[in-house]
């Protein structure tokens, strides 16, 4: 699967801002511009270049199934799992792991240390307060206090008052 022009500035925009910032980038793309194919290049550099574990994170399950289809496509060798109760999976020990955040906010320490991870609709993060969201970061941060945090949204803003 080849990116588009400006799938592919995207990625490099965030691999520029990581290796420049301590601070976590958002990747901004509209709704069907291929925010997953953006995702899916970000795990495959990390695994195959930068020997890294990869959690992609997200709150419905045809999201997970979408991500985890596009990660297979565009590099059948990855080494993908999925932890969902809604998908009847628990999968911990993959290079790459896909996963809803209702199924894991409380169980980071299953799932173990991770490099990176990612955060598909990153606008439903609370701007504050708790949440699980909040909750599990939190938690895989204490794991490994070096992960880096990247969220994806078409919508990077609240409608909160």
């Amino acid at each position: 699967m080849e990116l588009r022009e400006y799938q592919k500035q995207a990625v490099e925009a965030v691999y520029n801002y990581l290796r420049h910032h301590d601070g976590n980038p958002c990747v901004v793309i509209p709704t069907a511009g291929g925010k997953t194919a953006v995702m899916a290049a970000i795990c495959r550099d990390a695994i195959n270049l930068w020997d890294g574990r990869v959690l992609i994170l997200a709150h419905v399950k045809e999201l997970l199934e979408q991500t985890t289809g596009t990660l297979r496509a565009m590099d059948p060798s990855l080494d993908v799992g999925v932890y969902s109760a809604g998908l009847n999976r628990r999968d911990t020990e993959h290079r790459i792991v896909v996963a809803g955040i209702q199924s894991v906010y409380r169980r980071a320490h299953d799932l173990g240390s991770f490099d990176l991870i990612l955060v598909d609709e990153s606008h439903m993060l609370p701007p504050d307060g708790e949440g699980r969201y909040r909750s599990f970061l939190a938690d895989a941060r204490a794991i490994n206090p070096n992960v880096r945090l990247i969220g994806l949204t078409a919508t990077p803003y609240r409608m909160t008052t």
